[in-house]
């Protein structure tokens, strides 16, 4: 097992809903709907199609939710630990930063401000759909070698909760002083950087990967 290091990118809350995610744990959309969720049905939608649809069509309608887009009811988080691409053409490897993918995704491409939550997750290297403890490292070409335009995002895709215990920070990015650093040729800062006291570091084990960047 890998204690794997990730970056969840967010937009569009306020700084109070983004507190709470570090007390009650950042949760997929399919709970923000259905509260509680009935556990019965857990098992069944943890499966490779939904995975595959979560990856490729976030956005698309479902015809297995009556022609709901599939993101309000996916049983999946999305997060990103980054990753490299290779350009075969100019012989180089490409680094793609966590942080990058998860700020470009959280301001909605550097429309609004954001959020980035510092967390990990357990992976095993190896496809555990059904098993809810487990990410999936969607990334990595030796599990899933099925093509996917969006593979340089570096997923890791959680499922259903990730809990507080995991969430080690979160930073608010202001779009305003994002562009004021990147005018001024200074490396950008977070506006604000929370600790979550709730927080037990990975460290304390073992396997621990960190994320790209």
């Amino acid at each position: 097992m890998i204690i794997q290091k990730v970056i969840k990118g967010i937009g569009g809350i306020t700084n109070d809903e983004a507190l709470s995610f570090m007390r009650s744990g950042i949760t997929c959309h399919w709970w923000h709907l259905v509260n509680p969720l009935p556990n019965e049905e857990i098992p069944q939608r943890l499966n490779e199609r939904n995975l595959i649809w979560h990856q490729n069509h976030y956005d698309t309608p479902d015809p297995q939710e009556g022609g709901r887009p599939f993101n309000e009811r996916t049983p999946f988080i999305s997060t990103t630990a980054g990753t490299v691409e290779r350009d075969a053409l100019l012989n180089r490897n490409v680094l793609i930063p966590a942080w990058f993918e998860a700020l470009y995704f959280a301001t909605d491409a550097w429309r609004r401000d954001g959020y980035l939550f510092f967390c990990y997750v357990f992976i095993l290297g190896k496809r555990a759909i059904g098993h809810q403890q487990f990410a999936e490292e969607l990334r990595e070409l030796n599990v899933y070698n099925d093509y996917s335009p969006f593979q340089p995002e570096g997923e890791i895709t959680a499922k259903i909760i990730i809990p507080p215990t995991q969430i080690e920070r979160v930073e608010l990015w202001s779009m305003l002083d994002f562009k004021r650093d990147i005018n001024a040729h200074q490396i950008p800062q977070p506006a604000a950087n929370t600790p979550n006291p709730l927080y037990l570091p990975p460290e304390n084990y073992n396997n621990v990967r960190d994320i790209l960047s």
